[in-house]
């Protein structure tokens, strides 16, 4: 990272304007902030325009997805709950992804539900009428398949890593995963939000002190540095090495 590219970056981190920083940094990969704009126009024309607020329920369990909601801003967790109350971690849902189109090949009851975790703004549309939609814009049927793949991807490397790190190297590469490189160096990275430790618990099944100590640990390495509202990876590879 340069001295241009720090100075905007400290200046972000001061401001909190990192949805503008995202943009401004070289190099740096979006998470999918204004990806609204590349829906294309008569798509979004024919959406209803909705906001959630923290905590509401978007889509109820086991019930039928009437909707496919597409979020232009906000973050959203899928949660199962058993019969006592427990609530299961199942999947992140953030800006510029698809809720629900799942349900366009799988008509059944979903098994989980949809909390927004900040506000959230969603354009949703009729889960009858979306398949008509995809097959006329190909954008769109790009977007759609780019996003179930994205889930499958991330669903099954969770699975694989349950199997095959100890928690503690679960956790690193849970960090690894939404870590977004910032800056021309190209093995500096950085997390953005600073992750809710309890939310990552309850991601991976472990406890928030697990996911403390694990985090305080790599700082102590330098392999993460702790900075107002995120963390910084100074060394990627490093990082990537404590997976185990």
């Amino acid at each position: 990272m340069d001295e241009a590219d720090a100075k905007i970056v400290k200046k972000a981190f001061e401001t909190l304007e990192f949805e503008t920083l995202e943009l401004k940094i070289r190099g740096f990969e979006t998470r999918g902030y204004e990806t609204a704009i590349i829906l294309p126009n008569a798509v979004k024309a024919l959406a209803i325009n909705k906001t959630y607020a923290v905590n509401n329920i978007i889509h109820h369990q086991d019930e039928i997805f009437q909707h496919i909601g597409f979020i232009q801003s906000g973050r959203a967790f899928a949660l199962t709950v058993d019969i006592d109350g427990n609530e299961t971690w199942v999947s992140e849902f953030t800006a510029g992804q698809f809720m629900g189109c799942h349900s366009l090949f799988d008509p059944r009851p979903s098994p989980y539900q949809i909390i927004a975790k900040t506000t959230l703004r969603c354009l949703l549309f009729n889960t009858q009428n979306f398949l008509s939609l995809m097959n006329e814009y190909e954008a769109l049927n790009n977007m759609v398949v780019a996003d179930l793949a994205r889930q499958v991807d991330n669903l099954t490397r969770a699975q694989i890593n349950t199997y095959r790190l100890s928690m503690r190297g679960q956790i690193i590469s849970e960090l690894a995963r939404i870590a977004r490189p910032v800056g021309k160096d190209p093995n500096t990275f950085i997390i953005r939000p600073r992750p809710i430790f309890s939310e990552l618990a309850q991601r991976l099944g472990t406890s928030r002190e697990t996911v403390s100590r694990t985090v305080s640990s790599l700082v102590k390495k330098d392999v993460l540095v702790r900075t107002t509202g995120a963390l910084i990876i100074p060394n990627y590879k490093a990082l990537t090495h404590q997976i185990v």
